[in-house]
């Protein structure tokens, strides 16, 4: 299949530009699987004309990951998408990543752009088929097994690992744990191979569901929840409630609700990390199965199809 590939390479932090991981998760998982792919970069593409580029390379699909927000995404083609959906030549699909706090000013607007479009969230699918979309499937986060290094549980150097931003809905807790001598790492400013390798070197990796962009601080699925499994680390996570339509609560994943029930669980895994290591491989196997990018993308692909 011919697939443009209609996303950003890098994303903006403050002031600097990151690499974003929409090139190891999706573009080099579609090239394995054997497809053609241009990858049309939305901060700064190659070739600025997007409609050169789909008279040239005549794709039988246009793959997007929309972000609506000119500010850090400046060349999103949303009309030229507009009109391929309109005429039927070319199937056109977008993957929807926060619609806890986008769904009402983005998500319910935007997917009347594309033929097919999916969520992350399993609770928002009826929301979309509430306002007329039927041509909604579930998608939910993935990441490519080829940038996790596999370490053995004995020979993991982190006991307990967080990455990202410390914000001000974070810093109690990280302020709690510290408090009680949790030896816990904080992962910032590295690149995304250094990431993953930080994640394969943790016995747990550690992750917040809310986001400082919802204005109801709503907890959410993130990136977060399949990257550490797939790093071969127990993910202890915030609880969200369709984390379970993924991972099984207790065997493949732990979960908690509040800061003590965080600290109390974190305590007794530190003093039983047979337990850790248990959780450890189940939920690595369900990663493997069900979660890898490879495995992910066929799916959706096929889903694709059949609309």
């Amino acid at each position: 299949m011919r697939i443009l590939l209609t996303l950003n390479k890098t994303l903006k932090r403050g002031n600097k530009q990151i690499e974003d991981t929409g090139y190891q998760n999706v573009f080099l998982p579609l090239q394995a699987l054997g497809h053609d792919v241009y990858f049309y970069d939305t901060v700064n593409p190659e070739q600025k004309s997007y409609s050169k580029i789909i008279e040239s390379f005549k794709p039988d699909l246009i793959f997007c990951c929309m972000t609506g927000d000119s500010s850090l995404t400046p060349f999103e083609p949303w009309e030229e998408i507009k009109r391929e959906t309109d005429t039927g030549r070319t199937k056109t699909f977008n993957w929807f990543c926060d619609d806890t706090w986008r769904f009402d000013n983005f998500s319910s607007k935007a997917c009347r752009y594309f033929n097919v479009c999916s969520t992350c969230e399993q609770n928002y699918m009826y929301k979309f088929k509430e306002i007329g979309y039927d041509n909604i499937i579930l998608g939910a986060w993935h990441s490519n097994k080829d940038f996790h290094p596999f370490i053995e549980f004995e020979n993991k150097k982190i006991d307990i690992s967080f990455a990202g931003r410390i914000d001000f809905m974070r810093m109690p807790y990280i302020d709690m744990l510290k408090s009680y001598n949790v030896p816990l790492t904080h992962v910032t400013n590295v690149s995304y191979e250094e990431l993953m390798m930080a994640y394969s070197n943790s016995k747990i990796g550690l992750n917040f569901s809310k986001s400082p962009n919802d204005p109801e601080f709503k907890t959410q699925l993130k990136a977060r929840n399949f990257e550490i499994p797939a790093s071969n680390s127990l993910l202890m996570t915030e609880h969200h409630d369709s984390i379970e339509n993924f991972f099984e609560i207790d065997k493949e994943i732990i979960t908690w609700k509040s800061g003590i029930e965080l600290l109390e669980k974190i305590q007794f895994l530190l003093k039983n990390p047979q337990i850790v290591e248990k959780v450890c491989y189940n939920g690595h196997q369900r990663f493997l199965k069900e979660h890898e990018s490879h495995v992910r993308l066929r799916k959706i692909l096929k889903e694709i199809d059949r609309r």
